[in-house]
């Protein structure tokens, strides 16, 4: 497809972070500075928003700054009648190597000292003379929250304006610390600034992914107003249908015609891939604003999401214990207080929470009378980055190696070639670096997990567990030739697994089906690590 100049009439602003930048170039922008009027006049002086990383929107910073000519023509020009330039320590945590907690203390350090060169601030650090500390405490930290403390009330009095601070995705310096206990502690001690120089601060907010524990931040009498599940801000970011047509309607009719559908097809099939996030069961449903934009843009249905990446404290926290994943494909239950009151505190081992704040989760539906949701994957994206995601982090083989090719088990699985299929898993299953050899529990976690996985991704029909009147079959896929009954045995025999499909029957809903059915016993040795046995019957 030709590059056309007509294009660039409309601008789509993909990757573009700086409001400013957005208004100056022309991009396209659908209007929610009716919020930053909100939250800057509803009297509530500091503001925590959780958010999956992909959802920010960037127009506070320069609602403080005055910039009255980026808002001309939106709702908030309505409004706003006084443009005041107020001073904005402005704490961008989105990148950077953090892995160090010295190199937390040097950012921090950094936008101080640029804090002090934007506002004229010369800071005597004979301040910190006799200056003592307490065990727990970290010595860098208690300092630069005394002198940011000190740059603030200097400003006051000096200009009559207090400071903004605006602390952008305030976790992931946490999340990818290699001392989390350290970075905290420099946290607990910088952020105390927050209640100590509260008569010096005009506006704070702060946006992440989860809230954790022991760092200042969410603890105390003035602790930060959480909006994550207010139902007043439920499409404060991502875009709603309602935004979506009155916003994109040249790209969704480009998009298409590209794609050979209706418009009503084409905003289905939208849906069916970046919509239906919910953040609050009274509120409304959000498409992703990133994947969406590079849909319209790359005129195609893809997986953008897994391209930038999973949450490292999703997949940490995955590693740290026993997880089967099969339970997160399917609904889940979870407390609508647990969800507002979850704080990562190093302990919690309960990933539902996790799985929601990061974006793989969200609202299906609620039973008030309970006070319980349930959760699921938002959409087709979601559920296949997550499971990509996983066979990554966990079971990623070099490319050379033979058998884990997704293409060449989903061959198999469709020529009815099962020799080649097991021969593919044991190839897989040699390439897995074990978390402890002598531990059954997390050997047999990778040996159901990696079948598991390897069957949902290549785009089978998938069951697992399957419930009969008899008993339960391990895992069921179904295509449009083949039904292959699986149950798997750990150091028993393939013959006792293949033994066993009979005497449950698991066969018998299948019976009049018409497709060629595979029973398919198989033995997996938790000494080999491997898959050892295995039988066929038809």
């Amino acid at each position: 497809m030709a590059i056309s100049l007509d294009d660039l009439s409309r601008k789509l602003p993909i990757g573009v972070q700086s409001f400013e930048d957005l208004r100056k170039t022309g991009c396209l922008y659908v209007d929610k500075t009716d919020y930053v009027y909100y939250l800057a006049h509803s009297g509530t002086k500091s503001y925590f928003l959780a958010r999956p990383r992909r959802f920010g929107a960037n127009t506070l910073r320069a609602y403080f700054e005055g910039r009255e000519e980026c808002f001309a023509g939106l709702k908030i020009s309505k409004y706003e009648k006084e443009w005041i330039k107020y001073p904005i320590a402005y704490f961008d945590f989105v990148d950077g190597d953090y892995s160090k907690p010295s190199m937390l203390i040097d950012k921090i350090t950094y936008v101080l000292y640029m804090f002090e060169k934007d506002n004229d601030v010369k800071f005597d650090e004979a301040i910190f003379q006799n200056l003592e500390y307490v065990d727990d405490e970290n010595p860098y930290a208690k300092r630069l929250a005394i002198r940011f403390q000190y740059d603030m009330r200097v400003i006051s009095e000096k200009t009559g304006l207090n400071t903004v601070i605006i602390v952008d995705e305030y976790d992931n310096p946490l999340i990818t610390s290699e001392n989390l206990p350290e970075s905290k502690k420099i946290y607990r001690g910088f952020f105390s600034v927050l209640k100590a120089a509260d008569k010096y601060i005009k506006f704070a907010f702060i946006t992440g992914v989860t809230k954790f524990a022991k760092t200042s931040i969410f603890s105390g009498t003035n602790q930060p107003n959480d909006i994550t599940d207010n139902e007043k801000f439920s499409a404060i970011c991502g875009i709603t249908h309602e935004e979506l047509t009155a916003n994109f309607t040249p790209e969704i009719e480009k998009l298409a015609k590209k794609n050979n559908l209706s418009f009503d097809g084409c905003i289905a099939e939208l849906k069916r891939w970046y919509d239906c996030y919910l953040f609050h069961e009274g509120g409304e449903k959000v498409f992703n604003p990133v994947s969406l934009l590079r849909a319209f843009d790359g005129l195609d249905f893809q997986n953008y999401w897994y391209e930038t990446g999973n949450p490292t404290i999703l997949m940490k926290r995955i590693h740290s214990g026993y997880y089967d994943f099969r339970r997160f494909v399917n609904d889940v239950s979870y407390p609508k207080d647990g969800l507002k009151t979850y704080k990562d505190d190093d302990l919690n081992t309960d990933l539902i929470p996790l799985l929601y704040y990061t974006g793989y989760l969200t609202i299906k539906s609620y039973d008030a009378s309970r006070r319980l949701y349930t959760l699921g994957f938002p959409n087709n994206e979601i559920e296949l980055s997550f499971l990509n995601g996983l066979a990554d982090e966990f079971y990623r083989a070099p490319n050379e190696v033979m058998g884990f090719n997704y293409g060449d088990f989903l061959a198999d699985f469709y020529s009815g070639d099962i020799e080649s299929l097991i021969g593919r898993f044991q190839a897989l299953y040699s390439t897995i670096p074990y978390a402890n050899d002598d531990n059954d529990k997390w050997v047999e976690r990778d040996f159901q997990n990696v079948i598991f996985l390897v069957f949902t991704i290549c785009g089978q029909f998938v069951v697992s567990e399957y419930h009969s009147s008899k008993g339960r079959a391990d895992t069921i896929v179904v295509n449009d030739k083949f039904v292959y009954l699986f149950e798997f045995k750990m150091d028993q025999d393939a013959q006792t697994a293949l033994d066993q499909i009979d005497v449950k029957d698991y066969a018998g809903r299948f019976k009049m089906d018409g497709r060629k059915l595979f029973k398919v016993g198989v033995n997996f040795s938790s000494k080999e690590k491997n898959i050892v046995d295995w039988k066929v019957a038809e």
